[in-house]
């Protein structure tokens, strides 16, 4: 029953990852640019926001999971 939900938490962990890519790729342009500072802020707000994302993604899973598993409980006591 868990195989279902495992390649969404591989596609949240996957887009996590780009986000990661994409601030270090930020911070090179802005420090090759001699603008350092800019680019440690600019990555960090990707990174804060790329972590967000996938905390929020992680929590909804959850949620769901919790709902789900009330309404198969829910079926089961309507069935006896």
């Amino acid at each position: 029953m868990d195989l279902p939900r495992l390649p969404k938490q591989r596609w949240a962990r996957a887009t996590l990852g780009l986000s990661l890519l994409f601030a270090a790729a930020a911070f090179a342009y802005f420090a090759s640019d001699g603008a350092l500072f800019q680019g440690v802020v600019f990555a960090a707000l990707i990174l804060g926001a790329g972590y967000w994302e996938y905390r929020k993604k992680l929590q909804e899973k959850r949620v769901a999971r919790q709902y789900e598993a009330e309404a198969e409980e829910q079926r089961r006591r309507n069935e006896r």
